[in-house]
């Protein structure tokens, strides 16, 4: 069983974008615009499931309590450095 990223579903519908494209537009300016700016976000798309390519496969496999570990100590953390704020402008008083 394969699975696609985000990032490979993204590449496939810049590319199908460009082929339509260039089946639309004719030949001149325009046509040479729009290849221009279509080839900038196909090497985007390329470039950045590259880049993050170990990102993607680690929250491909996370397990849900390390998700939910995850979550809490983010939604926590606020409150925790206002908690250590507050302690320490009392103790510096």
């Amino acid at each position: 069983m394969t699975t696609t990223t985000l990032a490979e579903q993204e590449e496939a519908r810049l590319y199908d974008e460009l082929r339509r494209t260039l089946e639309e537009v004719e030949e001149g300016k325009q046509r040479q615009k729009m290849l221009k700016r279509m080839i900038g976000q196909i090497k985007f798309a390329k470039w950045r499931k590259e880049r993050f390519h170990w990102f993607d496969q680690y929250f491909l496999n996370v397990r849900p309590v390390t998700l939910w570990i995850m979550l809490a100590t983010g939604a926590l953390m606020p409150v925790m450095l206002f908690s250590i704020f507050i302690w320490v402008s009392l103790w510096v008083e």
